[in-house]
C-alpha cells in the first residue's frame, strides 16, 4: 500500500532546509534538529524524509512551482497529484525487489505502468538482464578449482595446446527478434530457408600461444577410431610445423568428448606426451562441464562463427569457403589472441575464488 502523503507543511519545511543547507544531507540534519520539532508542536506527525524526497520536491517546485506534479506533466495525464513521497516509495519498492515487474509496481501504488517506466529512467534505473552460464555439477567445483590452480602456476611457463571440433551449419542458430524491417506499413517481408538441403562441416582447431592451428574439416563422423588417426596424421603435422620454441614444456588438451576418451587415445596420447596431456582420464584431469575455461569455446568458436553467418552458404564448398576465409581473419588479428591468455588468466583466477563455481557473469566487472 501507498504510504502517507507529506503535508504541504512538510514540504515547506524541505524546501527551506535544502535552500539554508546548500546540500541534501544537510537539510536532513536541519530538518532533524528544527523542522521535526516544529511541526510536531503544531500537531503534525511530521517524520524525517529521505534524500530522494527532499531532492525530488525541490526539483517539483523549481520544474512546476507547486510541490505535487500538475496534471497536465503526469504520466499519460492520469495522475493528477502524485507526490515526491509516492515517487519515493516506488523506487524503494524496486531497491526492495530488484525482479520486480513495472506492472507489479504499477498495481502496488495505483499509478500506469508507464508512469512506473518514466520514473525509473529518469532515476537513472535501467532494466539489466541475466547472462546465461554453463551450469557445473557441485560435483565438478573441486576439480574446477584444482584444474585453474594448476593452470595459473603453470601457464606463463608450459605451451599449451587447446584444440577443440565445432559443427557448422548453413545459417547457424537464428534469432527472428534480432532482424527487423523498418517500414511505415507491413511489408510482410519473408526470410527462405530449405531444409531439404542441409549443410554442415564439422571443424577441428586449435591455440598455442598467439598461432590459430587449424581448420581441419572431419570428413566422418568423429569416432575414437578417426580422432585417433587424426592425431597419427593431420595434428602431428600440424605440431610438426610449429616453432620449435613452442614445443618446450608442451601439454596437449583436448575436452571430455566420448571420441577422445578411447582407450586407444589415451594409450597414444600416454605414450607421445607422456604426463603432458589434459583430458578425461589424463595426467592433467580435465573437468567435465568447463567451456568457459578452454579459449576455443569462449573466444575462437564466437568470432569464426560470427564471420561465417554474415551470409547464408548456398553449398557445402561455399560454407568450407566462409570457414577458411573466417579463419584467415581471425589469424591476423594478434592483439585480440595476446588478449586471450589474459582473459584465460582472469578466468582461471575468478574460477578459484568462486571455489569452481560459475564466474562468467562477472568477468565485465574485473
Amino acid at each position: 500500500m501507498t504510504e502517507r502523503k507529506y503535508s504541504n507543511p512538510e514540504y515547506y519545511e524541505m524546501v527551506r532546509c535544502y535552500i539554508l543547507s546548500k546540500s541534501i544531507r544537510g537539510a536532513q540534519r536541519l530538518y532533524e534538529s528544527e523542522s521535526l520539532p516544529r511541526l510536531q508542536r503544531q500537531g503534525i506527525n511530521a517524520r524525517i524524509p529521505n534524500r530522494n524526497t527532499i531532492l525530488t520536491v525541490n526539483q517539483r517546485l523549481l520544474e512546476y512551482g507547486q510541490f505535487t506534479t500538475p496534471s497536465h506533466a503526469s504520466a499519460r495525464g492520469c495522475h493528477s497529484s502524485i507526490s515526491a513521497d509516492v515517487e519515493n516509495a516506488v523506487i524503494e519498492f524496486f531497491e526492495r525487489n530488484p525482479r520486480a515487474s513495472t506492472n507489479d509496481a504499477a498495481r502496488e501504488f495505483g499509478v500506469s505502468q508507464y508512469y512506473v517506466w518514466k520514473l525509473l529512467n529518469s532515476s537513472g534505473y535501467r532494466p539489466h538482464h541475466n547472462k546465461r552460464v554453463q551450469a557445473p555439477d557441485n560435483i565438478d567445483a573441486p576439480t574446477r578449482k584444482k584444474f585453474c590452480e594448476w593452470l595459473l602456476s603453470n601457464i606463463d611457463n608450459t605451451n599449451i595446446m587447446w584444440t577443440g571440433e565445432a559443427l557448422f551449419t548453413r545459417v547457424g542458430l537464428h534469432n527472428s527478434r534480432n532482424e527487423h524491417y523498418w517500414a511505415e506499413c507491413k511489408p510482410h517481408d519473408i526470410k527462405d530457408y530449405d531444409d531439404q538441403v542441409p549443410l554442415s562441416s564439422n571443424v577441428w582447431a586449435g591455440i598455442i600461444g598467439n598461432i590459430i592451428v587449424g581448420p581441419y574439416f572431419i570428413e566422418r563422423r568423429l569416432t575414437g577410431n578417426n580422432y585417433l588417426d587424426m592425431l597419427q596424421g593431420v595434428i602431428y603435422d600440424f605440431l610438426d610445423d610449429l616453432p620449435l620454441v613452442l614445443l618446450n614444456n608442451f601439454y596437449f588438451q583436448h575436452d571430455g568428448a566420448p571420441p577422445h576418451c578411447s582407450n586407444a587415445v589415451r594409450s597414444y596420447l600416454n605414450s607421445e606426451y607422456e604426463g603432458r596431456w589434459i583430458g578425461r582420464g589424463g595426467p592433467i584431469p580435465w573437468p567435465a562441464r568447463s567451456q568457459d575455461l578452454t579459449p576455443l569455446h569462449f573466444y575462437l568458436w564466437g568470432e569464426i562463427k560470427r564471420r561465417v553467418y554474415v551470409e547464408e552458404a548456398q553449398s557445402d564448398e561455399d560454407l568450407r569457403s566462409k570457414i577458411i576465409a573466417a579463419f584467415m581473419e581471425v589469424k591476423s588479428a594478434q592483439t585480440q589472441l595476446i588478449n586471450v591468455k589474459n582473459n584465460l588468466k582472469k578466468r582461471a583466477q575468478l574460477c578459484i575464488e568462486r571455489n569452481g563455481l560459475n564466474f562468467e557473469h562477472l568477468l565485465k566487472y574485473q
